[in-house]
């Protein structure tokens, strides 16, 4: 099918902004390797954080769909949340560029100065990553898994550690651990995260110690 305007920009956009970055590239580049004059682009875009924006927007929902696809049936919430975090981590090592685009370049100033429309898009996507797992923190919570905690913001946390740590292995300036290493800490970190909103056992542990209950429930699946 052949491209319109609209998309040959953006496509010439991410090329440029996915190899170089936000700051590095500039709506002249843009527009010489889009093959239009730069007077041209502000026809379809309002300006470069509107194109830089839509760039990372396109990424997160490439991530949006994996998380989707994860299996709804027959799968318990361990299972679930080990799946949920080998997306992530698959993602953002076919994808890291993205990864640096949207959780690392994208400002809250970036992206006040894109079109309202752009921003519900955002908005929107954010909050469907963040219902992948509240959904299935909700329905942990109907179980009596975990305690009555704000699902959203749970989810938050919860995403917020594992990808933190993903873009410490992306910064290439940790001298302490190896990019591997810093792999296995953001599983940890998500682990430990998950088994934190479980909370102690009613009871102490036989060496007088609480201990984690598991959580493994095969009728709680994620449904979105």
């Amino acid at each position: 099918m052949k491209k319109n305007r609209a998309d040959k920009i953006l496509d010439a956009a991410r090329e440029l902004f996915l190899t170089k970055g936000y700051h590095a590239t500039s709506m002249d580049e843009i527009a010489k390797k889009a093959g239009y004059s730069k007077r041209t682009l502000y026809l379809d875009y309002v300006n470069k954080d509107d194109l830089f924006v839509t760039v990372g927007a396109g990424g997160l929902e490439q991530l949006l769909a994996e998380l989707k696809a994860v299996p709804q049936v027959e799968t318990d919430i361990e299972a679930f949340i080990n799946k949920l975090l080998e997306v992530v981590f698959s993602f953002s090592n076919r994808h890291s560029e993205y990864f640096r685009v949207f959780f690392s370049e994208t400002t809250p100033d970036i992206i006040a100065n894109c079109p309202e429309k752009l921003k519900r898009r955002v908005a929107g996507l954010e909050r469907s990553v963040l219902a992948v797992v509240a959904v299935q923190i909700d329905r942990a919570k109907e179980a009596g898994i975990v305690p009555e905690i704000d699902s959203w913001e749970a989810a938050g946390i919860f995403i917020g550690a594992v990808i933190g740590i993903i873009m410490l292995t992306m910064a290439g300036s940790q001298t302490v651990f190896t990019k591997e290493r810093l792999g296995i800490m953001a599983g940890m970190a998500a682990r430990l995260i998950w088994q934190g909103l479980q909370g102690p056992s009613p009871g102490p542990a036989a060496n007088g110690e609480n201990k984690i209950t598991p959580s493994k429930d095969p009728n709680l699946i994620f449904t979105h």
